[in-house]
């Protein structure tokens, strides 16, 4: 096979899996995590959104946009957010191209995102829902992110079953969970969802059989030690660890 035909089959191959990792510290202090979120917190801080400097999701948005939604050509692509509320990083990808529909359960944030998508002049839509059904078509979306939200969702296999549902084959789903290990001594606050172990992770989404994953994950179990005590420090319940990973619809 010629180079040429190797790049064009890589390049006509899409998004690959990425298996899921834990949160690691040495990570979420980085050069180049702490830039991407010196990035992410000027663009909230210029549009009312919401800055992150001591939660999960300093390593949760740098970890994802490096694998892969940084990578992306947004321009007309459809993007799927869940749980949005006034997370930044729909909007910026918005403000790269995208074509976003927010999902949210809390009515509360509509005005705020009506003056931000007349400000940014973007092509944002929104959708309230009270379970894990989408009120969108099959096959509608490029790409699908969830940070940290399938925690709150009871019917987690549902969840995961609608986000394949309205995938395009071959379109990624960017998402970022909570752990909890009772056996490590992690607890999880009740008034907060439940978040899965590992076990269910791989169980529940890793190898649901919309996205065809087959071989099971090595965890960094090593780095839940370092980052858990990092957790702590935000908030007095953040004893549980972080994780993301990228799945593929089939």
């Amino acid at each position: 096979m010629s180079l040429l035909s190797w790049f064009t089959r890589r390049l006509q191959s899409g998004p690959r899996p990425v298996p899921p990792r834990l949160a690691s510290v040495p990570e979420l202090e980085s050069p180049p995590f702490r830039a991407f979120m010196a990035e992410s917190n000027a663009f909230a801080a210029a549009h009312g959104l919401r800055e992150f400097t001591n939660w999960s999701k300093v390593w949760e948005y740098p970890w994802l946009h490096r694998h892969g939604l940084g990578s992306i050509d947004w321009r007309g692509r459809h993007l799927v957010d869940f749980g949005s509320e006034i997370s930044p990083m729909p909007w910026l990808l918005a403000t790269r191209g995208a074509k976003v529909t927010l999902i949210e359960t809390d009515r509360q944030w509509e005005p705020r995102w009506r003056e931000l998508k007349a400000k940014l002049g973007v092509a944002v839509d929104w959708k309230f829902v009270d379970s894990e059904r989408l009120p969108l078509p099959d096959a509608c979306a490029d790409a699908v992110t969830s940070f940290s939200v399938i925690e709150h969702q009871p019917d987690k296999r549902l969840a995961m079953s609608e986000i394949a549902r309205v995938l395009k084959p071959r379109s990624p789903l960017f998402i970022s969970f909570d752990i909890c290990e009772p056996g490590l001594g992690m607890t999880f606050p009740e008034w907060n969802g439940r978040a899965l172990t590992m076990a269910e992770f791989e169980r529940e989404l890793w190898f649901h059989p919309d996205f065809g994953n087959h071989v099971a994950p090595s965890w960094n179990a090593g780095d839940i030690p370092a980052f858990r005590e990092w957790h702590l420090r935000s908030a007095p319940h953040h004893n549980y660890v972080t994780g993301a990973a990228v799945l593929v619809r089939r």
